[in-house]
């Protein structure tokens, strides 16, 4: 039904100058500092698997890819960097079930989800 890219938004926290749930610690400076330096087109990877003694990801796929900018807002009081991006899912529609029909164009029909095909 999408012949064109999805336009996506991303936003997560990173917790600055705390432990985050690893025990790991960030500076606001070096979060800022790793997506200014990264591939402006980072893909969008669905991990497969991880074999946690060699720390590699096998059965990848990546199924769109970020814009080279990103939003950063730092919120002092909870240490917390909650960075934004966008970016594009290459293949992403909507399931759809077709109630009505006219001439060849569809006039009616219902989402069911939202699918990111293969």
């Amino acid at each position: 039904m999408n012949d064109e890219l999805t336009k996506i938004t991303l936003a997560f926290p990173m917790r600055c100058d705390r432990p985050n749930r690893n025990g790991t610690v960030f500076t606001e400076e070096a979060i800022k500092h790793a997506f200014a330096s990264s591939n402006p087109h980072m893909p969008i990877v669905v991990q497969g698997g991880i074999n946690r003694e060699e720390l590699t990801y096998f059965n990848d796929r990546v199924i769109g890819c970020t814009d080279p900018t990103y939003y950063f807002d730092y919120d002092d009081e909870n240490k917390v960097c909650k960075v934004t991006l966008t970016g594009h899912i290459f293949n992403m529609a909507p399931d759809i079930v077709i109630n009505e029909m006219h001439d060849g164009k569809i006039t009616d029909f219902e989402i069911r989800s939202v699918s990111i095909l293969k």
